[in-house]
């Protein structure tokens, strides 16, 4: 089983994510959309190949949360069975040429 370690820009793209649910539609709302993402990306403890090569950000792979519109950039570390997250982002936000 691999470690999923979330980096701080990760944790900070949650909290935002997070917020802005509960300022939408109140606390519970928020709390299960945080539940919702957490355990989609625990997922990967078991299977972090089934994230795919990113196109968008060398050297990272990304993972679409099902049922939501965000993506978890990420890295896997095969030889300390580690996996980072690096970030948390919406599916429509756009990305540099």
């Amino acid at each position: 089983m691999y470690e999923i370690i979330y980096e701080p820009e990760a944790e900070f793209a949650l909290l935002e994510i997070v917020l802005f649910y509960v300022e939408k539609s109140g606390f519970e709302f928020g709390e299960s959309i945080n539940n919702r993402i957490c355990e989609h990306i625990k997922r990967l403890e078991k299977m972090p190949f089934r994230s795919h090569e990113s196109s968008l950000v060398p050297n990272t792979r990304e993972f679409l949360i099902e049922k939501l519109p965000y993506k978890a950039f990420l890295k896997v570390e095969e030889a300390n069975k580690k996996v980072f997250i690096l970030n948390i982002i919406h599916t429509s936000r756009q990305f540099p040429s």
